[in-house]
């Protein structure tokens, strides 16, 4: 049996995962962690088979990334942090001109920016808003990097007076950052991908930090009626209803 056939039943059986899960288990969440557990593990193997590599390699860095997100564990939510992030720049290394290792990248960093302390947080932010950005230029559709941009929008905006200062001798002077540029950035990653509800989330809590609480409780209101499309989904539900 030739490596490129396993590879190729490994990363269809990864696919096929959610669908069996969802079917013997009835926990939304746990449905999450064995769909994301047999994933990586197919996308591991088809990474160490070498073959169809560069695809394995950025959905394993996708998988890696969404079970740290539903891990509750830290040290270990951590840990898969780290390891999407190690991967992600050996796919820029390999392939810098594709967005997807750019786009994880710049997922994975600001991930891990959430384990440190402020100042470190602010220079992580540099790192994640300049990969983002290096995504959409490679990939102008790529909506997630739009969806990043708007969540360092409004982080930045957030940041305390002396973080700020901080940011400005990092950056020369203070980013031009703000709720305003949030919504630009999240309103277009929903216009590009309108079934993914971590976007109408986010854009909801954007809406509500700049004090349009109609508008922004309409857009969770909406993604909590979304079907349930993506492992993370019921993650971000939560937190919608949670902001209602």
């Amino acid at each position: 049996m030739s490596r490129s056939f396993v590879a190729a039943v490994l990363v269809g059986f990864a696919a096929v995962i959610p669908a069996l899960a969802a079917e013997v288990v009835p926990s939304a969440a746990v449905r999450a962690q064995v769909a994301l557990e047999g994933a990586r593990h197919a996308y591991q193997t088809a990474v160490n088979l070498q073959t169809n590599q560069f695809e394995a390699a950025w959905k394993l860095c996708r998988a890696l990334i969404d079970a740290g997100t539903l891990t509750q564990e830290r040290a270990a939510q951590k840990l898969r942090f780290v390891e999407s992030e190690q991967l992600a720049r050996q796919i820029i290394q390999s392939n810098p001109t594709a967005a997807q290792g750019h786009l994880f990248l710049a997922i994975a960093v600001g991930k891990l920016a959430l384990f440190e302390g402020g100042k470190r947080k602010v220079a992580a932010a540099k790192e994640v808003q300049a990969e983002a950005e290096q995504a959409i230029a490679l990939n102008p559709a790529e909506d997630a990097a739009y969806h990043v941009l708007g969540l360092w929008n409004r982080e930045m905006v957030e940041l305390n007076f002396f973080l700020k200062k901080f940011a400005e001798l990092l950056y020369g002077s203070f980013p031009p950052a703000s709720l305003a540029a949030a919504q630009a950035n999240l309103r277009r990653a929903v216009e590009l991908a309108p079934t993914v509800v971590s976007h109408r989330v986010e854009l909801g809590l954007t809406l509500l930090a700049a004090g349009q609480r109609t508008e922004g409780r309409k857009q969770l209101a909406a993604a909590l009626e979304m079907p349930e499309t993506w492992v993370t989904d019921d993650y971000y539900k939560a937190i919608a209803r949670r902001n209602l």
